[in-house]
């Protein structure tokens, strides 16, 4: 049917600007649309190339948190993961106490971090739903583990035992945990190399 319509318009005896006015009143929306879709896929082909590719996520789930501490440990987490290319990057993702969490728990459920911090009591809340790893860090002292009373192994360790959280507050009295659900192992253990220990997950030996 369009293209019949076409050809009546191109094989009449109107003037090439009669035949153009009767063609763009005929298919204007066609055009503006087909544009439109062609400027908005573009848009996200280039916002896809340009995403930046995590490489590796740590997570802080705090009471209070600094977010200009946020930006600065990010700093120095891309520093020593040394990302290769514009597009990979290492990153902290701060989150406070409140309504807040509700995208915390999305991440988490999504898998998105690989190493977080939180402090002694929701540690243990999260240990007890068998959603974090167990983990040893050969190199370390016992003291520098963080296990309830009621754990057969150790949760986590102490946040001031990896040199890369000196002097952050948001930090201070933490526990470090990795999550069950993390899909960068290799990450985390260069993550804990850059700190002068040698990871070893529990689950790999059994």
């Amino acid at each position: 049917m369009a293209k019949t319509k076409v050809r009546e318009i191109l094989q009449s005896n109107d003037t090439p600007k009669e035949k153009a006015d009767y063609l763009w009143g005929y298919y204007r929306w066609h055009v503006i649309i087909a544009v439109s879709g062609l400027f908005f896929a573009g848009y996200l082909l280039v916002d896809w190339i340009n995403r930046p590719v995590t490489i590796f996520h740590l997570g802080v789930l705090a009471s209070e948190v600094d977010y200009e501490e946020e930006q600065q440990l990010t700093e120095a987490l891309n520093e020593l993961m040394q990302p290769e290319g514009r597009k990979e990057t290492a990153y902290a993702t701060f989150t406070p106490h409140g309504r807040s969490v509700e995208r915390f728990l999305a991440q988490f459920s999504a898998g998105e971090y690989d190493v977080i911090l939180m402090n002694e009591m929701d540690s243990v809340e999260y240990a007890a739903q068998d959603s974090m790893m167990t983990y040893r860090v050969n190199g370390m002292s016992e003291d520098d583990y963080f296990q309830p009373e009621d754990s057969e192994e150790p949760i986590g360790i102490h946040s001031d035992s990896l040199p890369v959280f000196d002097g952050y507050q948001t930090t201070e009295d933490m526990i470090v945990m990795i999550p069950e659900n993390t899909r960068r192992r290799d990450a985390i253990e260069t993550f804990f190399e850059t700190q002068g220990y040698t990871l070893e997950f529990i689950d790999d030996n059994e």
